[in-house]
């Protein structure tokens, strides 16, 4: 059984590349941070920029995309915890705010718009 990072890590590469067979220009916005937590340990952490896990854009439209997966199927619980997320964040009206949830055995997403 994969971990969750690995997971997490599969579904933000399916979503990327979902997005690119539609026609847009697809960028990861997620980067690696190392803190120092004593005498030669580092932690590694995640960092979201703008609480998206990518851009994706064209000429006519810009979209921050956060990728989510369910094992279960539900995606209620998965479609508030995206949406929290994004909240948060203030941008532009022109720039969509997406949350793309993977359910099993489905090959299309469910794409949810955030306003």
């Amino acid at each position: 059984m994969p971990s969750t990072v690995q997971r997490g890590n599969y579904y933000k590469r399916k979503t990327k590349k979902w997005f690119e067979d539609k026609g847009y220009t697809v960028e990861l916005t997620e980067f690696v941070c190392g803190r120092m937590i004593g005498k030669g340990k580092i932690i590694y952490q995640k960092k979201d920029v703008l609480a998206s896990d990518g851009v994706a854009y064209t000429d006519t439209e810009f979209i921050l995309w956060n990728s989510k997966h369910t094992v279960t199927g539900e995606i209620a619980q998965m479609k508030s915890s995206g949406k929290k997320n994004f909240m948060e964040i203030k941008v532009p009206p022109f720039i969509k705010k997406q949350v793309i949830i993977w359910q099993p055995r489905v090959r299309e997403p469910a794409v949810f718009d955030i306003t």
